[in-house]
């Protein structure tokens, strides 16, 4: 006849307090294991296959690119989100057109076109307007890069040595920097009107010799 266990209490058998201890601790022991099952779930709940949490994502700002070096005479390069293009300069104009008004006209405009790595035409186009109202004169620079699948466009205003670019709010230099045989310019690019909260900017820079 087998052993009887004592761990077990026969029906109609007062409880004694070794019975009931032995009984808590077995409870005590379910409750442990149940939890540490819970606890597994929860924390695989959200990763991969493996258990792994899933990586955060990040998004990568975009950064302006430096000017391209300057070229030979009648060449330019354009500097588009890190790629870059030769052009060839179609228009260079360094001085103010004496048949535009004083009061609004353009200081400088230079444009260029080119062939992206695909086959596509491309052009650009470089400009600083001057408009004077009384005795504030507010100058705005402006890139503009266009192939058949976009529209980019870099620009900045300055008044009384007060710089505004939308695209980068911390941009504190003109866009723009003319020499006595071109220029070139960087700052972020998007589509025309868009700021820097609508997002997809890129870095946009170029140099053009005349």
């Amino acid at each position: 006849m087998p052993a009887a266990d004592p761990s077990r209490r026969r029906p109609g058998a007062p409880v004694g307090r070794s019975w009931r201890r032995g009984a808590a601790r077995r409870g005590a022991a379910v409750g442990v294991v149940a939890l540490l099952g819970l606890a597994a779930c929860s924390s695989g709940g959200g990763g991969s296959g493996d258990g792994a949490p899933e990586p955060a994502s990040a998004t990568t700002a975009p950064t302006v690119p430096a000017p391209p070096a300057p070229g030979p005479s009648g060449q330019g390069t354009v500097v588009v989100g890190g790629t870059a293009r030769p052009f060839e300069v179609v228009e260079c104009r360094l001085e103010p057109d004496p048949a535009e008004p004083e009061a609004a006209r353009a200081l400088l405009v230079v444009t260029g076109a080119g062939t992206t790595s695909r086959g596509d035409a491309f052009t650009v186009e470089v400009q600083r307007f001057a408009t004077t109202l009384g005795e504030t004169t507010t100058y705005t620079d402006t890139i503009t890069y266009q192939d058949p699948a976009r529209i980019l466009q870099a620009q900045r205003v300055e008044v009384a040595g007060q710089v505004t670019d939308l695209r980068d709010p911390a941009a504190t230099s003109p866009l723009l920097r003319p020499r006595a045989d071109g220029v070139s310019g960087a700052g972020l690019a998007g589509p025309p009107g868009d700021t820097a909260e609508e997002g997809g900017l890129v870095g946009l820079a170029l140099d053009a010799t005349c």
